[in-house]
């Protein structure tokens, strides 16, 4: 039996797990600090195009909305998706009268603790000394690769300089959407787990509502989640040289329980266009090697732990080490499965690196005093630099009013009394066109419907976007003529005055106009949708 929690060390499990998330958020509370007179922080520094989709579906289970539509786009949906994980947030938002990006931020600080907390609980499977689950911890909670080496290249690709889902601390920087699903990731495996130990139905009843969970929240771990536990049986089976049809038949229990979430998704994707448009868009993985790189000295504690590992395997008759080598590397292989988002694919990935390298480290400190003890704090050190490149980066973008990628992080108070006339003036159904940031968050501040908004959720996003500009060059031009904005099918036109529109068409209409933006309603002769 797995011995009850150790308050003592869960209390510094907590308190780290804290400081993590403290430290993450750094550049919200400089972007606090910088912020221009006249403006507003959007409380978002990188990738705000993806959290803006998640505050739009936010946004929609605020104002009542049980099912998701995509709002970066005017075109026709049928069978919509949910998010029980954005249900909570919306509504949680809607009850507590809290801004929704103050309910992102909390959220992603509270999971974030919870992530560091969970897989320390998971870490007890695997490591007996408190130590070593210490040295986990702190692994896991900074430690990024070898990308801040190459930061001066910028062709390079290695993924703790971009992509956040693979680093446990960027993830607790930027996502919460990141954070719930690798905590429903482990809350599968160790399910999973212990119905193989213990052999009871319940704790496989358990597995499979993480799995239900994460199949709805964020479908693609699921996909991880499926491949990392079939390579596990198989070989465990090898290693036992017989069939495990104990933990074969609790497996089945599991998936069956986790399974109309994915039938659900599967459904969805088949009878949406848009959806499918969405889930189709392009995300390749980068090259194996931006992997290693990504990943770095932890990688390499962690092939020393893996070789450490099977050889006290042979001192035990537990299987737990044969998982953590197959996630590890089942992990890097199935993101170069053949789906348009498989980049996405290695989420989680950083848990059983981390956990086999805290194993290799807490053997090298038991063998020695505190030279080697030393070693190990400069060990974990020389992983950080990544992480505070990252955020200075960030930070330094900030500072010149500018994110990666693109977008202002700041607004004027005339953009949101804007934004404010837009959400008091029209309805759900109606089409708004503006420029890139101010469309970007219609469909999060107001829950309205843009004509193109985000490179992934608007189909055919590159066109839309320079239709767009093509208007906003006409209309400062004077070239704009009658009958132009038909195709569209827009109902209302976002433009800043700094571009000084001339000769307009009789069927723009201006209905609002402060120092910065006019907006026009367009009484076109057609029907809009």
């Amino acid at each position: 039996m797995i011995k009850q929690e150790p308050i003592p060390e869960l209390r510094l499990v907590l308190l780290l797990a804290m400081l993590i998330a403290v430290l993450s958020s750094v550049p919200y509370l400089y972007g606090l600090a910088i912020t221009p007179p006249g403006y507003s922080f959007l409380g978002l520094t990188h990738n705000i195009d993806d959290a803006a989709v998640y505050l739009s579906w936010m946004r929609q289970a605020a104002d009542g909305h049980f099912f998701i539509r995509n709002l970066f786009t005017n075109e026709r949906q049928t069978v919509l998706p949910f998010n029980v994980f954005f249900l909570l947030l919306g509504n949680f938002g809607r009850i507590a009268h809290i801004p929704l990006v103050w309910v992102y931020h909390i959220c992603r600080v509270a999971l974030g603790i919870c992530l560091v907390a969970a897989a320390w609980k998971f870490s007890r499977l695997f490591l007996e000394e408190k130590r070593d689950r210490l040295i986990f911890v702190a692994i896991l909670g900074v430690s990024s690769g070898f990308g801040w080496l190459m930061a001066y290249n910028p062709q390079a690709r290695s993924i703790d300089l971009w992509q956040p889902e693979a680093i446990t601390f960027l993830s607790v920087y930027l996502n919460p959407l990141f954070l719930v699903g690798q905590i429903l990731m482990i809350g599968a495996f160790y399910w999973l787990l212990m119905a193989e130990r213990d052999g009871q139905t319940r704790h496989a009843i358990y597995a499979g509502v993480a799995l239900l969970l994460l199949g709805n929240i964020h479908s693609y771990d699921v996909v991880t989640v499926a491949f990392v536990w079939i390579a596990y049986i198989i070989t465990s089976a090898i290693a036992a040289r017989k069939l495990p049809l104990r933990t074969i038949k609790l497996s089945i229990i599991a998936a069956l329980v986790g399974v109309p979430s994915i039938a659900y998704q599967f459904y969805v994707y088949s009878a949406n266009s848009v959806y499918r448009a969405r889930a189709n868009s392009p995300a390749p993985s980068a090259e194996l090697y931006w992997f290693f790189s990504g990943y770095g000295l932890v990688l390499a504690g962690a092939i020393v732990g893996m070789m450490l590992s099977v050889r006290d395997r042979r001192r035990s008759a537990s299987n737990f080490p044969l998982f953590l080598i197959a996630w590890s590397i089942i992990g890097f292989a199935i993101p170069y499965i053949p789906i348009a988002q498989q980049r996405k694919l290695i989420m989680g990935l950083h848990i059983p690196l981390c956990i086999l390298c805290a194993y290799a480290l807490g053997i090298f400190v038991r063998k020695g005093g505190w030279i080697r003890t030393l070693a190990v704090v400069l060990f974990v050190a020389a992983t950080i630099p990544s992480n505070i490149l990252f955020l200075s980066q960030d930070m330094e973008l900030l500072s010149r009013a500018d994110t990666a990628p693109r977008y202002a992080p700041f607004m004027s108070r005339y953009e949101l009394a804007a934004m404010h006339w837009l959400h008091e003036n029209t309805k759900v159904e109606d089409t708004i066109l503006a420029p890139p940031t101010f469309a970007l968050f219609v469909p999060a501040m107001i829950g309205r419907q843009v004509y193109y908004g985000h490179w992934s959720e608007t189909p055919n996003y590159a066109a839309k976007r320079n239709e767009w500009a093509d208007v906003s060059l006409a209309l400062s031009e004077g070239e704009l003529l009658s009958g132009d904005l038909d195709g569209l099918s827009i109902k209302y036109l976002v433009h800043y005055k700094a571009l000084k529109p001339i000769n307009l068409p009789p069927e723009l209409v201006k209905v609002f106009e402060n120092r910065q933006v006019l907006i026009y309603r367009y009484m076109s002769t057609r029907s809009n949708r």
